[in-house]
């Protein structure tokens, strides 16, 4: 596939693992007792039943349209494109603090919750990768042709990028669902 063989894809991945890295790092050297209740919480809510699936659908929800959203203006405005590897870096972080405070907590059975709970979670973040590619690809696309002086059918181009903005963030949705839905449940009969 041409997107994930170029260099800016590729530089985005390395940016996400150096983010993954950072919050191994972090993990290692942070007071765990905060991370370890906010986990051990979500799961208990699972298994007595008492989690509040529609809230969190739509918690879920705002928190992925809301760095899609910022992805994508960053893309229209060029400087702000700098924003988007920061925010690559950050997931990476989040990423890999939810599984190694899952880890620590429940040991080897840690494992198998990590797996379903993060499995949505690097969904988004392959959504999330390929968004911030189109992003950075726009805003370095329309950088060249003011700076070239080119005529290009400005209109079409911003709809198109707006059409890829929904198609993510529908599969962001999408996500959202399979994570509190699916995912829950399946934990709830793990425990």
């Amino acid at each position: 596939m041409k997107i994930i063989n170029s260099k800016i894809f590729k530089i985005l991945v390395v940016t996400l693992v150096i983010g993954f890295i950072i919050g191994i790092i972090s993990f290692i050297f942070m007071d765990k007792t905060s991370l370890q209740s906010s986990i051990i919480n979500y799961i208990n809510l699972i298994k007595n039943d008492s989690y509040n699936y529609s809230n969190g659908l739509i918690s879920s929800i705002i928190s992925n349209i809301k760095y899609s959203s910022i992805i994508w203006i960053s893309g229209i405005i060029f400087f702000c494109s700098l924003i988007i590897p920061l925010i690559i870096i950050y997931r990476g972080i989040s990423l890999s603090l939810t599984i190694s405070t899952i880890i620590y907590t429940y040991k080897l059975k840690g494992t198998l919750y990590a797996l379903i709970i993060v499995f949505p979670t690097m969904l988004n973040e392959i959504i999330f990768l390929f968004l911030s590619y189109y992003s950075i690809n726009f805003s370095i696309k329309c950088y060249n042709t003011i700076k070239n002086n080119k005529d290009i059918n400005l209109r079409l181009f911003i709809k198109n990028y707006f059409y890829i903005f929904l198609i993510l963030s529908l599969l962001l949705i999408i996500s959202s669902i399979i994570e509190i839905y699916l995912c829950s449940n399946i934990i709830k009969y793990v425990v």
